[in-house]
């Protein structure tokens, strides 16, 4: 049984997501579908999915996104713990019902500030963030509906949900909580139109020596509590710990 992570594009792999839950006694499946790895048909040997972000977009699903949405719903009705992030999270939402599409105001590039709303305060995998942070973002769709009975987590100035969970073991965060400096620099320094609506190399540079300890500190207790209270080893193989194996 293996906590699954689905990356959609080299340059937005697993980061510090995959550290935390290694540290946790996780055992690891990526599925890499950007070198044509296939998304499963059924939940066997799931324990746990993670779906990463990229560039891909939901208003332009591929073959791949599609079964990935099937796979996302399957595991949502049997209650098999996901966290979606950035476009993960856009696709969660979009495989539950709610609606995916372009930010009215614009691309959101850069540390920006997310507030969480009550809701947010009181999820347990936000236990000990503080009710105000920078997080990185780097998207211009968005989630503009929540899915059905969807709880939303926390929200920006220019996207009113950045985080969100429908029932007790679905949640997506638009952010980029699992990016490594590394990550952050890579991003802002490969041609991609993107980094302009940024304010450019020397902005985000800028912000990134500013913002970014506070930032990974912040995304390593998040990961803690995924660990802890969303993706538990105790609850996913009764308490052994295994061993980490990478596909």
């Amino acid at each position: 049984m293996s906590t699954v992570f689905i990356q959609h594009h080299p340059a937005s792999p697993p980061g510090s997501t995959l550290d935390v839950l290694r540290s946790h006694g996780h055992s690891i499946r990526i599925i890499k579908t950007h070198e044509g790895d296939e998304i499963p048909d059924s939940l066997d040997g799931i324990d746990a999915i993670i779906s990463c972000g990229g560039p891909q977009s939901v208003c332009s699903p591929d073959a791949a996104m599609e079964r990935e949405y099937e796979l996302l719903r399957l595991a949502h009705r049997a209650e098999v713990p996901i966290l979606g992030l950035c476009l993960g999270a856009q696709m969660l939402a979009h495989a539950l019902g709610g609606e995916v599409g372009k930010l009215e105001s614009g691309p959101e590039v850069g540390f920006h500030e997310v507030a969480l709303t009550p809701a947010g305060r009181e999820d347990p995998l936000f236990k000990g963030i503080p009710w105000w942070t920078r997080q990185f973002e780097w998207h211009e769709d968005g989630v503009l509906t929540a899915p059905p009975d969807a709880r939303v987590l926390a929200s920006s100035k220019n996207a009113p949900i950045q985080a969100f969970s429908v029932g007790i073991s679905t949640y997506g965060i638009q952010y980029h909580p699992e990016y490594t400096r590394d990550l952050v620099v890579e991003h802002w320094n490969r041609p991609d139109p993107l980094t302009e609506a940024g304010g450019g190399i020397e902005e985000l540079a800028r912000q990134t020596d500013l913002h970014f300890d506070e930032f990974h500190r912040h995304g390593m207790r998040f990961f803690e509590s995924v660990a802890l209270f969303l993706m538990p080893v105790d609850r996913l193989s009764e308490g052994s710990m295994r061993e980490p194996v990478e596909h």
